[in-house]
């Protein structure tokens, strides 16, 4: 029973209002991405005292996480399989730990080499990590012949308390100040990275009141703020069924807009995007065609750009170009575009489909890309016309 306490406070470090539960796999999927970390294979045979039998054509690394590291053996004989070995326990035998999986995938032509292993961070704690490379003969990553590259799928449960209301969020890897917590602020189920993340060592203000989390002793700690700063304001509802948010504005051609009125008895398309941007060129054909197909009968697009500073003159060459007439709203902020700040727009093209009588969003991303796109624009314009 005494080990069994040991063992549980081992796993859960608790501070004042923060509390971190270790979780030693299944953090990437949480967090919903990956950092990778560069390991360059040109360490000497001497970070590993013991090596496994039958070694052939060794390359030699370092995993590093915080202040520690873990040696692993890359074995690349020409006739046989390649095989991975981590020095999981950090005693220099990579005879003695749990076995690395590694194995080779074919995708687009291309090889890709992936496994994962399992690392001794102290304290209890065993955490898996995951690693790949590209395929050394590859010509166009040559200069990546020699990189392993690899990234935690082990990190923390985070609960944070703020003013009587409760926050949970995962973090991957081990708290640095590079860290960052994403909290669903809302409860919609997504993650607004401008209003719902926070950053290790910067204020920030959810509730009313502004705090910081700092790294002390490797763990997070959750302090007052030295100073106030403004209360964050939640991330807008913009799913289908909810209201746009109204904005006036003025386009390149100099009309006025006041959005979603001016769209009165049609359905605008709001489209943020960029001449920069490759997803949103990669729309174009859909929106040209459904814009030439339904514009008569009460379809429209408005543009948002997000292209930076003095781009007026080559913006309107891209338009001429691409043959793309629809009214078109540009600042030259670039991420800093104020319909881009209103709508939380944190990627791009992030387009959503409005009714400009209602003002109700009728459609979002998901639904508005694709070759299907004028498809859809015609079922919506029929069941409104209905």
């Amino acid at each position: 029973m005494l080990l069994e306490c040991l063992m549980a406070c081992l796993m859960i470090t608790s501070m004042d209002g923060l509390t971190m539960e270790f979780v030693p796999n299944g953090v990437t999927a949480k967090v919903g991405g990956y950092r990778p970390i560069r390991a360059e294979m040109n360490e000497s045979e001497d970070i590993a005292k013991v090596l496994p039998d039958g070694i052939e054509s060794p390359q030699f690394g370092l995993i590093k996480f915080g202040d520690r590291q873990w040696a692993f053996v890359l074995d690349q004989p020409e006739d046989s399989p390649t095989r991975l070995f981590v020095d999981s326990n950090g005693d220099g035998d990579l005879t003695n730990d749990p076995a690395a999986t590694w194995e080779a995938n074919e995708r687009g032509g291309m090889t890709m080499y992936q496994g994962s292993a399992q690392i001794d961070l102290g304290g209890g704690r065993l955490g898996t990590i995951n690693l790949y490379r590209f395929d050394p003969n590859d010509p166009q990553r040559a200069a990546m012949a020699n990189t392993m590259l690899y990234y935690s799928d082990f990190g923390f449960e985070v609960s944070v308390e703020l003013d009587d209301l409760q926050f949970s969020s995962f973090l991957a890897g081990l708290p640095d100040e590079h860290s960052s917590l994403s909290v669903d602020r809302n409860g919609d189920g997504k993650i607004s990275h401008k209003r719902e993340t926070i950053l290790v060592n910067r204020p920030f203000n959810f509730t009313g009141k502004s705090y910081v989390i700092k790294v002390e002793s490797g763990d997070l700690v959750l302090n007052k703020a030295d100073e106030e700063i403004p209360l964050m304001p939640l991330p807008p509802d913009t799913s289908i069924g909810q209201p746009a948010l109204e904005f006036s504005a003025e386009t390149m051609s100099g009309d006025a807009i006041a959005f979603p009125k001016t769209f009165s008895g049609k359905v605008v398309m709001l489209d943020f995007w960029a001449t920069w941007c490759g997803p949103c060129i990669a729309e174009l054909p859909h929106m040209k065609e459904a814009y030439a197909k339904w514009h008569d009968a009460g379809f429209e697009i408005l543009g948002v750009s997000f292209d930076g500073p003095d781009m007026t003159e080559k913006l309107m060459e891209f338009l001429e170009k691409n043959e793309m007439p629809w009214p078109q709203i540009y600042e030259g902020k670039g991420w800093e575009t104020s319909l881009g700040e209103l709508y939380d727009v944190s990627g791009i093209p992030f387009v959503l489909l409005v009714d400009g009588d209602s003002g109700e969003i009728l459609a979002t991303s998901r639904e508005l890309r694709g070759p299907k796109l004028a498809e859809f624009i015609g079922e919506i314009l029929e069941a409104r016309s209905k």
